[in-house]
């Protein structure tokens, strides 16, 4: 129809033309038209970017290939509610039938702790096919989770690498580069990422300068193979030397940037001088590895033979083969791979490169292409682990513990305005409800907070001062807040457990200072302030009139306090042991110093202490006179 309609069309603005001569006309212009559309379909399937990536020419292999697959996204930095949710999604992903799970990774790192527990869900699913995609950015304990998924696809600018453990102390952060630090935090992460590197395939040594300093790396290919392609590796300076007898290791400008470039002197060649072991027992430790050979008892403390055991038992057989002199010739050299100054971070061209990368993908319509997948669905925080995340964070936590803490000093200095109360009942459960949806608490936090608190209620109240119910109160208090920080496990006597109690302590000291310095303000200026100073009038005992004029007088009274001792007057408002008394018509904060004292009731004054006047109940005098 529209060729027909095209046809009448052009005839109609063509100048009268002989019957045959118009036939042969026509026809040319229905060529023409043909090879214009051809013409403009190749050039849009010229122009129009690529859909899928690098293995979009290839089937699907069939232990990729699933028809569901879910997406689990990994942001923002790692901890505990990453670790609980991520594992929640997975549950949730397999019991919908999930053929495959997706890690959309986009984070700077975070606990190691929470890391490790991610990598153990991971390799201990029961979907086999795992993915961990760095979309853009897997540094760190984002690294070593992409490591532990059976394949890894890349964003087109991604970064993967920097996964050097880093300490948080008093002193600040620390990276775990030496001594006693190194030893107790290090070996954990290098034992995951190596048992990832024989279960997944990926490149031992490569791995291992993903997580420490010190490796220093050549890019070796095999020169001459019976069948298939040729075999490429990582290898250290010792493995070079027995490799290319008598030529000098090139260095220069590596193909691998180290993430902190001029650091110390690579461990790798200065440990890696004895070649006989690895080249002599190919019964010992099966990768031969100076690098993990060396470097595994520095950090344990063990011997070589013991440390060789531990990584065999964390970890898959090595398929990395055993270097002989007689190997020398059968490998060639690819490049310089990385100084070792540094953890290394690949882009996404290099981990395409070393056989990290399967694909470069780009959007969810690619990674279903990736799969063959009918049906992509991506499985989100819910709202309450976003709530949890955000509350989680030290920050907030120490935000919280201050409004709690200003808000119970109010409402104990003023019993009964039920707001300030209110707001430290609801900062104390935001701050602890976290702890407990995690784990992070049990019930001893809570009753030790509540037993502080009634130990400080108990010493205003009940034993005016400051004696024994204050000080346990307040050692009460700080050790449910501490404690509040820290989950169940090996506490302080693992590295993750140090480094939390430190946070901890430095987060409760520095949220107490800040309350002390807001009480401070409050003490000096409660009367002055628009909305305490009206909540502690308690006009509901008083007129309206009696209302105003005390408001404007409490406001307006700056004498120095200590000229009232002596005076009597009445107590307007219950002292509880805080309150309201009336002296010669003006309105003053107050405290009782002997008991309870009821509203109306005569007092006279016998201290100050700070913003308060300190008032014993009289009998026989009369209001405004001196004792």
């Amino acid at each position: 129809m529209n060729r027909v309609g095209h046809d009448l069309h052009i005839m109609t603005v063509m100048p009268r033309i002989p019957h045959s001569r118009r036939s042969a006309f026509a026809r040319t212009i229905r060529l023409v038209s043909a090879a214009l559309a051809v013409f403009a379909l190749a050039a849009s399937s010229i122009t129009q970017p690529d859909t899928l990536s690098n293995s979009e020419l290839q089937a699907v292999p069939a232990a990729r290939q699933a028809d569901r697959v879910a997406v689990i996204t990994i942001e923002g930095e790692i901890n505990a509610v990453t670790a609980s949710s991520v594992q929640r999604r997975m549950a949730q992903a397999i019991d919908g039938g999930a053929q495959a799970i997706v890690f959309d990774i986009d984070t700077p790192g975070g606990e190691i702790g929470a890391v490790l527990e991610i990598c153990a869900a991971i390799k201990a699913s029961s979907v086999p096919n795992t993915v961990g995609w760095v979309n853009p950015q897997a540094y760190s304990g984002g690294a070593i989770i992409a490591l532990a998924c059976r394949e890894i696809i890349a964003s087109e600018a991604a970064s993967m690498g920097d996964a050097l453990p880093i300490a948080i102390g008093l002193g600040g952060a620390q990276a775990a580069t030496q001594g006693e630090l190194r030893k107790k935090i290090v070996p954990p992460v290098l034992a995951e990422v190596v048992s990832s590197a024989r279960e997944r395939g990926w490149d031992e040594f490569i791995v291992q300068a993903i997580v420490i300093d010190g490796v220093e790396l050549w890019w070796i290919e095999e020169s001459k193979t019976a069948d298939g392609p040729p075999r490429r590796l990582a290898v250290n300076e010792a493995e070079f030397r027995l490799l290319f007898p008598g030529e000098e290791p090139p260095r220069g400008s590596p193909i691998i940037v180290s993430a902190k470039p001029g650091g110390g002197e690579p461990i790798a060649s200065a440990q890696s001088d004895d070649l006989s072991a690895a080249s002599e027992d190919p019964s010992g430790f099966k990768p031969a590895s100076p690098t993990l050979r060396d470097l595994s008892p520095a950090l344990s403390g063990e011997t070589e033979a013991e440390s060789a055991q531990d990584l065999d038992m964390l970890a898959a057989p090595s398929e990395r083969p055993v270097f002989t002199a007689a190997a020398a010739g059968d490998w060639q050299l690819a490049g310089y791979l990385t100084n070792g100054s540094g953890p290394i971070v690949m882009k996404t061209s290099e981990l395409t490169r070393f056989g990290f990368s399967s694909a470069t993908i780009r959007n969810d319509e690619e990674l279903k292409a990736f799969f063959g997948a009918q049906e992509l669905v991506r499985i989100d925080r819910s709202w309450s682990e976003t709530a949890v995340r955000v509350l989680s964070k030290f920050w907030v936590r120490g935000l919280l513990i201050v409004v709690f803490l200003l808000a119970m000093f109010i409402e104990m200095s003023s019993p009964g305005l039920i707001l300030p109360g209110l707001t430290a009942v609801a900062a104390l459960v935001l701050l602890m409800a976290p702890a407990w949806m995690l784990g992070l608490a049990g019930w001893w936090e809570l009753v030790a907070i509540g037993a502080g608190i009634a130990c400080i209620f108990a010493e205003l109240l009940i034993l005016p001062g400051f004696g024994v119910f204050g000080i346990a109160g307040l050692l009460l208090l700080f050790a449910g807040l501490v404690g509040s920080f820290l989950g169940p496990g090996p506490g302080v006597f693992s590295a993750d457990g140090q480094s939390d109690l430190i946070r901890a302590l430095v987060t409760v000291i520095l949220a107490l200072v800040t309350s002390g310095v807001g009480i401070g303000v409050i003490i000096k200026q409660f009367g002055k302030l628009p909305v305490l100073g009206r909540l502690v009038l308690d006009a509901s005992r008083m007129d309206d009139d009696e209302a105003g004029d005390a408001l404007i007088a409490a406001m307006d009274n700056d004498d120095d306090l200590s000229a009232l001792i002596g005076k009597r007057g009445v107590a307007r408002t219950p002292l509880l042991p805080s309150g309201k008394v009336d002296i010669d018509e003006d309105l003053h904060d107050a405290k009782s110093g002997l008991g309870v004292i009821e509203a109306g009731d005569a007092i006279v004054v016998v201290a100050v202490e700070g913003w308060q006047l300190v008032v014993e109940p009289t009998q026989d005098t009369q209001p405004g006179e001196s004792a």
